[in-house]
């Protein structure tokens, strides 16, 4: 969430590349002042967030969640995440807790790539919630959803679901700024994001890198 010229805007975040992260809030819907109304129409002063993966993406949205103070949950596969204990955020892990038993959520963000976690995320949320779609699952097959979770809950409670992808230029510098503020709020967890740091001479080996992500240096 930032605030501009007497708007607040709900921002996705995307990761751009293995070489280095550029985290961004992606423009999405507006949310006007006073008091932070979706559409003019219901308050939402958004305090709980859940982000479902805790990949770089995933955790690159926690980083800027917790930077506006939000109290956020992080869902992943993996038994613990050091990272996001790092930044102030409570990890479960999805093979021993249940997600709706932890909202509602104010805001959630999909990071983990499941079609299935998409459209869970609609259920999760409360009233004038608002629900960012950052994963691609392009795998064949069906994902369910309640009826009365769209149907009913979703229109009466004014909640919003929304995809991001593209980023415009405001949103990179954004980024770069929040990189540096996370820097001096939450010291060492952004390079824990970073497995491997090659100069260009030796691409392969950041290719050839099984341990996470892999970044490559540029000389000049």
């Amino acid at each position: 969430l930032r605030r501009e010229q007497g708007v607040c805007r709900a921002r996705g975040l995307e990761l751009r590349g293995e070489a280095y992260a550029k985290a961004r809030w992606n423009r999405g819907p507006r949310i006007a002042l006073p008091d932070c109304t979706i559409g003019g129409r219901q308050p939402w002063e958004p305090k709980r967030a859940l982000v479902t993966g805790a990949g770089a993406v995933g955790l690159l949205s926690t980083m800027l969640l917790r930077l506006e103070g939000v109290d956020v949950w992080v869902a992943s596969l993996e038994p613990s995440s050091p990272i996001a204990d790092g930044l102030g955020a409570h990890y479960v892990s999805t093979n021993t807790t249940d997600l709706a038993e932890l909202g509602p959520f104010d805001i959630v963000v999909e990071a983990a790539g499941s079609a299935q976690l998409m459209l869970d995320a609609l259920g999760l949320l409360g009233r004038s919630g608002v629900a960012c779609l950052l994963g691609i699952d392009g795998r064949d097959g069906r994902a369910h959803i309640e009826n009365k979770v769209i149907g009913v809950d979703a229109v009466l409670e004014n909640r919003v679901l929304f995809g991001s992808v593209n980023a415009h230029r405001d949103d990179w510098v954004t980024g770069v700024e929040a990189l540096d503020r996370a820097r001096q709020q939450f010291p060492g967890a952004l390079e824990e994001l970073i497995g491997l740091r090659v100069p260009l001479d030796r691409f392969e080996e950041a290719f050839a890198f099984t341990g996470g992500k892999a970044t490559l240096v540029l000389d000049s």
